[in-house]
């Protein structure tokens, strides 16, 4: 079955193309007027890229089938298991790393804090030893023999005055070296919390690459075992894992790289694409991946019913953080929506908005395509919650529902 399948899908495909091609060689330049020259010179050149379009198709269809109609060994089983734990591991060191580098520059920041903070204590309290000595040698009677000895009442203002402002920055200094104290207490304390918790994440560190290092030497294991058609399928499945997660990088980049002043309002999202009839094709959640051929999530919903060109809209008020090819997504949109949420239309025709662009919720952003990793015609929708997929169902509502 999934062979005659295949074989119609080559057939449709080049007979599309043989089409187009027969139309292109029945022109002749006697039919056109000189006029004419240089438009058939630009449906020539369409028409072959056409032709070089339908050829990476018809090698994509038959890679993408291949994938669904072989049924994967046991042996590929495990080295697809032990593959997607290397890259759990990978990501968990990445992440791990990152929390390393960031302590740290918290660390420095805070020993040069308590390196100023302890300078300067120690010199307002030098100061402040210093003041009370005076203070306490001086006698009860200080301040009030310089007032008595005031000439006159104008005088007697003047030092009442000095003496009140010199009383008032004791207290002042009292109080600064009271507060440097505590923050220095404060800054000590966030010190050995954060060597403290580098110190876990070292060891955890440590040990996760150690299983990760294990791992591999697995999977080569498993890998030495598959034939020589397993191997090159296992390589094209491993590239396509690595695009994916670089994929996802890009997108945790654009949904947290704007700062905006939207804030999400929440309530209901807006339909992404502006047609009657659409329906979804392929629900959020677990299904056969077309590529892989193994179970996989679905990071959102595929809408179908869609012709090329059909509108696709802003499910919400937001500013437009990605605009452009992203890989298997084709022609992709992202928009920020503000506290994290934000949303991706993907395999588009073509794009018609920009990036950092505010728009509206409904306003036109993109046409209904089938680039990048698509079969046909349709738009692919998720929503993110700080880069990370969920339900788009929990915040848009599906039509005749």
């Amino acid at each position: 079955m999934k062979k005659k399948i295949l074989s119609i899908i080559i057939i449709i495909i080049m007979f599309q193309y043989f089409c187009n091609f027969v139309f292109a060689q029945n022109l002749t330049i006697n039919d056109i007027t000189n006029d004419e020259t240089n438009e058939i010179v630009e449906q020539t050149t369409e028409l072959e890229k056409q032709k070089e379009e339908l050829d990476s198709k018809i090698e994509e269809t038959n890679t993408k089938l291949e994938y669904v109609q072989d049924e994967l060994s046991d042996t590929m089983i495990k080295v697809q298991e032990t593959e997607d734990k290397i890259i759990e591991y990978e990501k968990e060191i990445k992440e791990l790393g990152d929390k390393m580098e960031k302590l740290q520059d918290s660390i420095d920041e805070s020993t040069k804090k308590l390196e100023i903070a302890s300078q300067s204590y120690e010199e307002k309290s030098d100061m402040l030893a210093k003041r009370l000595v005076a203070i306490y040698e001086s006698g009860d009677t200080q301040y009030l023999d310089v007032l008595l000895k005031s000439k006159n009442i104008t005088e007697f203002l003047s030092r009442y005055y000095i003496i009140q402002e010199v009383a008032e920055y004791d207290g002042i200094l009292i109080k600064q070296v009271e507060e440097e104290k505590n923050n220095i207490e404060i800054t000590k304390q966030k010190l050995e919390n954060e060597q403290a918790e580098i110190r876990i994440i070292k060891a955890k560190n440590e040990q996760t690459t150690v299983v990760l290092n294990n791992m591999k030497t697995l999977q080569n294991t498993y890998v030495e075992k598959l034939s020589k058609g397993e191997k090159i399928l296992q390589q094209q499945i491993s590239e396509y894992k690595l695009e994916q997660s670089r994929i996802q990088e890009q997108i945790i980049l654009a949904t947290n790289g704007i700062d905006s002043n939207i804030q999400y309002t929440g309530g209901e999202m807006l339909w992404p694409v502006a047609i009657s009839g659409t329906a979804i094709t392929s629900y959020y959640g677990i299904r056969e991946h077309p590529i892989q051929g193994v179970v996989k999530s679905h990071s959102g919903i595929d809408i179908g019913n869609t012709p090329t060109g059909s509108p696709v809209v802003a499910a919400k008020d937001g500013v437009v953080s990605y605009a452009g090819w992203l890989g298997g997504y084709g022609n992709c949109v992202i928009i920020n929506h503000g506290d994290g949420v934000s949303t991706l239309y993907g395999h588009g025709n073509k794009i018609l908005t920009t990036l950092h662009k505010e728009v509206k919720q409904g306003e036109t952003i993109m046409e209904v395509g089938s680039t990048g990793n698509s079969t046909g015609p349709h738009l692919h929708f998720e929503v993110r919650l700080n880069g990370y997929c969920v339900n788009p169902l929990n915040y848009v509502k599906e039509p005749n529902t």
